[in-house]
Order: C-alpha cells, then sequence, then structure tokens
C-alpha cells in the first residue's frame, strides 16, 4: 500500500514538473531573430510614441490630402505595397504604418493593444510627423482603428476608408481568448512553444485563407509578410494582441461618422462578411460601397487596379 502512495506521489510530481519546468528548458524554436533596424523599407523610418518603437514607410506625393494606411490582424506596410505607388504617383502624400505587435513596430507581451490606444498612437505619430489631417485609410482590423480616429479626433479626419473593415463585431472577433488564461505565465509559455514551432504553416495557411483568388499571394509577398516573424518579441506580442481582443468597443456608435466615407469590400470574404459592408453603408450617412466581384479579403492584393481606382476616384472624382 505504501509503495502504491510512493508511486501517486511520483506521478504527480511528474506531471508537475514537466506542466510547470519542462517549457521553460526546452528551446522556443522558431524563425531566427533580427533587428528590426535590419529589416527595413528604403522608404521606411522608425519614430518613437508614447514609449513605444512605430515603424513607417513614407512616399512623398505632391500638394494633394496626406493619406495613411492602416493595416489589419497579422498585416503591416507590406498590406500597401501595390497601393502607395499608386496614391503617390497621383499626388498624395502617403504614409502607411505598422501598429504596435505588428510589422517592424515594437511587441511584446506588455504593451496595450486595445484599438482605442493604437488609435492614439496614431495620432501621436502624425503630430511627431508634423501632419494636421490626413485621408484614413483601414483595412480588417486597422478599420477599427480608422473608426475610433474618425470618432475621437474627426478634426484630424478628412475622410475615412473602409477596407472589409472588422468593425460591428471588433470586441469579439475569432482571434480572441480569455485574457485570465494568458496572464498564468507558465501558460504563456507554452503559447509561445506552440506559436513558434507552428507557425512557418500557420502563417501561410492563414494568409491563402483570406484571400479569394490564391494567385495574388506571391511568393515575394508572403516572404514580406513573414519578415515580422523575425523581430524581437513576435510571440509574446501576438498574444497580447489576442488577450486584448475583446476590448475594443468603439467610443460611439458608428452612426455617429461624419467625415465622408467609403466602403471597400470583397464580395467573396470570408473573413469578414460583405453583408457588414453594406450594414456599414446603411449607418454612416453618405456613405458610398465598392464592392469587387471575384475578390476575398485582400481585395488591395487580389484586385490591386481596381482597388486602386476606386480608392483614386473617391479622392478625387475630378480625375
Amino acid at each position: 500500500m505504501l509503495r502504491k502512495t510512493w508511486w501517486g506521489w511520483w506521478v504527480i510530481a511528474l506531471f508537475v514538473f514537466v506542466l510547470l519546468i519542462v517549457p521553460y528548458l526546452l528551446p522556443l524554436g522558431g524563425p531566427p531573430i533580427i533587428a528590426p533596424a535590419a529589416l527595413t523599407d528604403e522608404n521606411g523610418a522608425f519614430a518613437e510614441v508614447d514609449g513605444e518603437t512605430l515603424y513607417y514607410v513614407h512616399a512623398p506625393g505632391g500638394e494633394r490630402e496626406v493619406v495613411l494606411l492602416i493595416h489589419g490582424f497579422g498585416g503591416s506596410t507590406v498590406t500597401w505595397q501595390q497601393t502607395i505607388p499608386a496614391l503617390a504617383a497621383a499626388g498624395y502624400d502617403t504614409y502607411a504604418v505598422d501598429l504596435p505587435g505588428f510589422g517592424l513596430s515594437q511587441k511584446g507581451w506588455d504593451t496595450d493593444y486595445r484599438h482605442a490606444t493604437q488609435a492614439r498612437r496614431v495620432i501621436g505619430l502624425m503630430d511627431q510627423l508634423g501632419i494636421d489631417r490626413v485621408v484614413v485609410v483601414g483595412h480588417s482590423m486597422g478599420g477599427s482603428v480608422a473608426a475610433h480616429l474618425a470618432l475621437s479626433a474627426p478634426d484630424r479626419i478628412s475622410r475615412l476608408v473602409l477596407v472589409d473593415a472588422a468593425i460591428l463585431n471588433a470586441d469579439s472577433g475569432p482571434y480572441s481568448v480569455p485574457a485570465f488564461a494568458l496572464e498564468v505565465s507558465v501558460v504563456r509559455r507554452w503559447a509561445q512553444f506552440g506559436l513558434r514551432r507552428g507557425i512557418d504553416s500557420l502563417f501561410g495557411d492563414l494568409l491563402f485563407d483570406a484571400a479569394y483568388q490564391d494567385d495574388a499571394i506571391t511568393p515575394a509577398l508572403e516572404e514580406g509578410y513573414r519578415r515580422a516573424l523575425h523581430t524581437p518579441g513576435w510571440d509574446t506580442g501576438l498574444l497580447g494582441i489576442l488577450r486584448d481582443a475583446r476590448d475594443n468597443n468603439l467610443p460611439a456608435p458608428v452612426s455617429d461618422i461624419q467625415v465622408p466615407t467609403l466602403i471597400l469590400w470583397g464580395a467573396e470574404d470570408t473573413w469578414v462578411a460583405p453583408e457588414d459592408g453594406a450594414r456599414l453603408e446603411n449607418l454612416i450617412d453618405g456613405a458610398q460601397r465598392v464592392v469587387f466581384s471575384g475578390v476575398g479579403h485582400l481585395p488591395m492584393h487580389e484586385a490591386p487596379e481596381d482597388f486602386n481606382a476606386a480608392l483614386l476616384d473617391f479622392l478625387n472624382p475630378a480625375d
């Protein structure tokens, strides 16, 4: 009987060791970490905003409005690589930003990733760059950040463009998780381990899942998105984003948006329903909506010419 008792205690001790100690002994693995400064674009730069390092790219245009592009979940300035040249060529001073937690911007567990905070950082970046007002273009999650800007700082936003925007259900997205679970350090460590070991296959799968036209996801484009996985803290940053994903309610009803608004949507979007675009059109007074047939969640990649034409027509229909 005593032998059985000791055996049971050994099993429990082994279980505790595996659960609580082993994750700190195992190497995390995953893509090699590289300093973000070694991964920048020719027209890229960093700025310090409220203690966070933000990466942005800038394509000088002409005398027309300043356009600021905000990516979605898993995105970065790479999202706009086919949009930025078209805007700059048409005379628009164009910026794209990596929000903290994404791209080459700062990442980590202790950062606040709520959309209201991200919107304040965008205003801080505008202040640093001496930009008074912008046309803000937000894709998916970035559409929620853009809507926060239009509602909380309408004097800084001249026009709003929402691209397959995750706004109507921004506080209960599919990638949110109970915050209390990730607050346990050993759970977070196991999650890091799983992310780093499985991210290579998961990342590619998600990118192709977002698109309806797979041929739009070229190897070069996929590699561009993947550079974020080489930056310090990308895994704990992602966990922080998931932690904060349930606290993203807009500061006012979306119907309170008063700036001229364009809604762009892929008809085959399976990530954010096209019906949400129709609802946003009805909720925002005077909003225009353009739907791209045969296109999924990434119209800027899947139909770049049509996407750019719709965007430029909204910015300056006289052209």
